[in-house]
């Protein structure tokens, strides 16, 4: 018993020097497990905001595209028809000019003089006959008197017949003089815009023939011409389609003008077909190795923006106008290579439908495309929004008249 009290104490100091040593490991932890704090709950972000419309159905005809050419409805080389110095050149190099207006003007006092010495001859042979004639007269008057022969007033005859081809000679120099002194002022041919000039005043021109010198070129720009090759088998469905608007009537080529099938056509740098025209003239045959028609459209070119050489899209009109459904560029998205527009489901989920597309439709609000599969005209869709709307995300659809900016070119849902 007393062994017993002498060792308790020894272990009770062994206990506490034992907790004291673990103590100061223990503390973090206790301090650690009071301060941790719940994680708080996952809040679900509100569904999208996404503007919707309904698409449009319009009433258009089928058509076919083709790449086309500009080219001058008339083109005129303008060389000098008479030799001699240039002393006056009257336009700018590209001007618009009207028809007769001068261009160049050609040293003049050359062909002045050759005028007048023709005039000249002219008065000396009026001369000679007069008196000729005078001589004859006074002869035939003689004759039956024996005092001149008959081979002496024959003989005076001739020389008047001479004279009178004398003075027909003179008169056909003076009307060639005055022809070469109205060749020193040329002038255009045509109402349209010249080329650059490839001669300065100073220059000595030639005017003979085939090596005449040449001054500029002028062409016609209203209107123009645009030429294009189209397959045998839409130029025949056009002109299958022209007739039957005419209430039948065969109609040759040669007279395609009469069908006036409609043609448009855009500039590389504009949108839509803005370009309104007819086709005017398509070629004698098929090329037997692409099956395509030499063909040509007429557009008036009322504002001379298309200039020839230009390259142009040209769109021929075929068939008659059928119910199409139509929705902006903006609207269609591509993934993969695969188009598709954001439908919005009674439940305002997003759906990705996958599209055929047609040809781009020029619209006062914006470019439209033509939808030739996957819509039926009724759905809603993401005309503005597109990347918010994931295939099968929740999203709150609003009006155009509620969302701004407002998207033009569709309709409201």
């Amino acid at each position: 018993m007393h062994c017993f009290s002498l060792d308790l104490p020894q272990r009770s100091c062994s206990l506490v020097r034992f907790l004291h040593a673990h103590s100061l490991l223990l503390l973090p932890l206790a301090l650690a497990a009071g301060c941790q704090r719940p994680a708080p709950p996952l809040v679900e972000p509100p569904p999208a905001e996404v503007v919707v419309a309904l698409p449009l159905t319009r009433e258009l005809a089928e058509t076919l595209e083709f790449t086309g050419n500009a080219a001058a409805v008339e083109t005129v080389e303008i060389k000098a028809r008479v030799s001699g110095f240039i002393t006056q050149v009257h336009f700018e190099d590209g001007q618009r000019v009207e028809a007769g207006a001068p261009l160049f003007t050609i040293d003049e006092r050359p062909y002045a003089v050759v005028r007048d010495q023709a005039k000249a001859e002219v008065a000396k042979a009026v001369a000679e006959l007069k008196e000729l004639e005078s001589e004859v007269t006074r002869y035939r008057a003689l004759l039956p008197k024996a005092v001149v022969t008959q081979e002496q007033y024959e003989i005076l005859v001739a020389k008047r017949d001479v004279a009178k081809a004398m003075l027909e000679k003179a008169t056909a120099a003076v009307a060639q003089a005055e022809l070469d002194l109205e060749f020193c002022r040329i002038i255009s041919p045509l109402s349209g815009r010249v080329s650059t000039r490839e001669v300065d005043v100073g220059d000595l021109v030639s005017g003979s023939g085939s090596s005449a010198t040449r001054l500029t070129t002028a062409v016609t720009t209203t209107p123009i011409r645009v030429y294009f090759d189209a397959d045998e088998r839409a130029l025949l469905r056009a002109r299958q389609q022209a007739i039957a608007d005419r209430d039948g009537g065969a109609v040759e080529w040669r007279n395609v003008k009469e069908l006036k099938i409609p043609v448009t056509a855009q500039l590389v740098t504009e949108t839509g077909f803005p370009h309104q025209g007819i086709l005017d003239f398509v070629d004698i045959g098929v090329k037997p190795t692409t099956g395509t028609v030499r063909c040509r459209g007429e557009f008036p070119n009322a504002d001379g923006l298309i200039t020839p050489g230009m390259f142009l899209r040209v769109r021929l009109t075929i068939g008659q106008p059928q119910p199409t459904v139509l929705v902006p560029e903006l609207a269609i998205g591509i993934d993969q290579g695969r188009r598709y527009v954001a439908v919005v489901d009674p439940e305002n989920r997003v759906i990705h439908r996958p599209v055929e597309t047609g040809r781009s439709v020029a619209d006062p609000g914006g470019i439209l495309r033509v939808i030739e599969r996957g819509l039926d005209g009724d759905e809603r869709l993401v005309v503005s929004g597109l990347a918010r709307a994931r295939d099968g995300s929740l999203v709150l659809p609003v009006t155009e008249a509620d969302a701004a900016p407002a998207l033009p070119g569709a309709a409201s849902p």
